[in-house]
């Protein structure tokens, strides 16, 4: 059996990042994360509808959860609770009453127990002259942690029963989707009689921080015959050959490669098995990219990738295009050939590296999502988002740019690694090739909506202009992270870095080093941009001239500043805890052997400035 999404509207609610609620980790270190189709003018040609409910009539229904917590309810409102983390439902027929299952109302309110609960549709169902049988319904649903939601199926009048789990490849705390989902249900009730449905949400958990779940909300059940000839774009893509398959939203000139897959994920939604299946795409721009690659046959309520790898010529600029597939009996003029094309877009550059394709996505597709200090109950300082970019010529790398959400709160503190796979996935980021200097978050970064970081290495002292000399980092053919490890204050001042869900990534493509723990994968792309060209003029060069060794430190850390000013220095603990105060000029050692391994913040301010700097004691 396949689980395919006809499509439809995925909202992309961008005020949920101020009413997230926090989650376990729970990122899959292999798995790669679906793709929706985002045809938003989806329609089907008329076939046979065997049943329909609206939820108009609560009596249509048994609901159920014995001794456990939560229940479903039949509504026509969207519950305050929902709307707050989720939207309102917007299935065809919300106004005469749909389904919900409200979990968010027990996480509110720090009163988490176990939950099972279902609702059955009380109409038996006799499919005996029906091989073939779909069964759709719309959904708004938004993934936690321990909530798991199921189709259950019965052929023998309620006897037994059969469970399918629905959303399992849903990522947590992504923005509520709302779609319409169709099923092919002929191998487990077509051409039977006395079959029953019902749907299920469970809860495993009883954590009153992290059990629970949002909500699921359902209408419009429907149990219909399907057309004998459907194949849908369930996905596609454009990544290079040697990208691991990952897709760049901007790539520079000078990173592009000279071959790209192109292709699509088909699925055959109809009753009979397609040949000559052909995924055709075309992309606009400077200049014309196009690719034309036959499929074997796919069998009905199968799923096959249809890829070609061709030469490419691409020129600095914004690139435009699409993939549709055709199949025999599924070509243009059919009645079910709008959800056969996938949009796509994408940018060459001359020195912007992005992951993310944010702004640039086709209307309707764009879904962003957000990871930061208040992700996590326990991670709220020292959390590490990281986004992986393979070079393939050298370069001068000047600046990182990451883009933070609008709730990110003033005097958040950010510092930025480049370093390779290895010590990132390790956490090895004393390894890095750059570290930067603590970076405080300012109220214009957040009007903004981003922080931009300099990346240059101070190389020495010029005693003629009184300044020190400057030199961007060149970065090798090679793999590296840049990396943002977030300080909230014990969410003090919470940050976010902003997260494009568009499109699915390669697990590692973006990743998050969670503290105190491991790496984590996080198979979306975070917002976390490379600029490449020597701009050594965006340096702070003030700041710079305080200097710290060793750093890691075991025994003793010495200071030097380059003035002659009366400075107090300041250490901190990661909670803003102060562990030492003392004033003095130019030089300074301070004792840390009563201090356990960990990061800490040495502060010297004077009249002129002040400088942080982060350290790093390991005995």
């Amino acid at each position: 059996m396949k689980k395919i999404s006809l499509i439809i509207l995925y909202f992309c609610i961008c005020n949920i990042f101020n009413a997230q609620l926090k989650s376990n980790k729970n990122f899959n270190s292999c798995d790669f994360k679906p793709l929706i189709n985002q045809n938003l003018n989806f329609s089907k040609s008329s076939f046979d509808t065997i049943a329909y409910n609206t939820f108009d009539d609560v009596t249509d229904w048994t609901i159920s959860a014995p001794n456990l917590q939560g229940q479903w309810e039949v509504v026509n409102t969207t519950p305050s609770d929902v709307v707050t983390y989720m939207g309102t439902m917007a299935s065809s027929t919300a106004s005469d009453g749909f389904a919900v299952f409200n979990g968010i109302q027990y996480l509110i309110n720090a009163s988490v127990d176990f939950q099972d609960a279902a609702i059955e549709l009380n109409d038996t169902l006799d499919l005996s002259n029906y091989p073939s049988v779909t069964l759709e319904f719309e959904q708004l649903y938004r993934a936690f942690n321990y909530d798991k939601t199921f189709l259950e199926l019965s052929s023998d009048y309620g006897s037994t029963w059969t469970s399918i789990e629905l959303n399992d490849q849903v990522t947590t705390n992504d923005p509520a989707i709302q779609e319409l989902v169709g099923i092919n249900i002929s191998s487990y009730v077509g051409g039977q009689q006395g079959v029953k449905i019902r749907f299920r949400w469970n809860s495993d958990s009883d954590d009153d921080s992290f059990g629970s779940g949002y909500a699921w909300l359902i209408d419009d059940l429907k149990v219909t015959v399907p057309p004998e000839n459907d194949i849908q774009n369930v996905s596609s893509w454009i990544f290079g050959e040697n990208s691991g398959g990952a897709e760049y939203g901007r790539t520079p000139i000078s990173q592009v490669e000279q071959n790209y897959f192109i292709g699509s994920s088909v699925y055959n939604y109809g009753s009979i098995d397609q040949t000559n299946v052909v995924s055709n795409g075309n992309f606009s721009g400077p200049t014309t990219i196009t690719s034309s690659t036959t499929g074997s046959i796919i069998e009905s309520d199968s799923t096959k990738a249809i890829e070609s790898l061709n030469p490419v010529n691409f020129s600095v600029g914004n690139y435009t295009g699409f993939v549709t597939v055709t199949s025999m009996g599924d070509t243009l003029g059919s009645g079910n050939f709008n959800d056969n094309t996938y949009l796509r877009n994408f940018e060459i550059t001359n020195d912007i590296y992005s992951l993310d394709g944010l702004g640039n996505h086709p209307a309707d597709y764009e879904a962003i999502g957000s990871l930061g200090s208040n992700s996590w109950a326990d991670a709220s300082d020292g959390l590490v988002c990281g986004t992986y970019y393979p070079l393939r010529q050298e370069e001068i790398l000047n600046s990182v740019r990451a883009y933070i959400t609008s709730s990110t709160v003033a005097q958040s503190e950010v510092i930025l690694y480049i370093l390779d796979s290895l010590s990132f996935t390790s956490g090895l980021f004393s390894n890095s090739i750059f570290t930067s200097e603590l970076y405080t978050v300012t109220a214009q970064d957040v009007n903004n909506g981003y922080i931009d970081i300099p990346v240059a290495n101070n190389i020495g002292w010029d005693p003629i202009s009184n300044t020190s000399k400057w030199e961007n980092v060149a970065l090798g053919i090679g793999g590296y992270y840049a990396a943002i490890e977030l300080y909230s204050g014990g969410n003090t001042y919470d940050i976010r870095i902003l997260d494009d869900n568009t499109v699915g990534q390669p697990a590692w493509s973006s990743a998050i080093w969670y503290p105190g723990d491991q790496a984590y994968s996080n198979g979306n792309a975070f917002a976390i941009r490379m600029n490449f060209g020597a701009s050594v003029d965006l340096v702070e060069n003030s700041a710079n001239k305080l200097q710290i060794f060793p750093n890691p430190a075991n025994e003793f850390l010495s200071i030097k500043l380059e003035n002659n000013l009366s400075s107090e220095l300041i250490l901190l603990d990661i909670s803003g805890k102060i562990l030492l105060e003392k004033i003095f000029i130019n030089n300074s050692i301070i004792n840390l052997s009563s201090l356990n391994n960990g990061i800490y913040f040495l502060s010297v301010s004077n009249n002129s400035q002040i400088i942080t700097k982060r350290v790093n004691v390991v005995k």
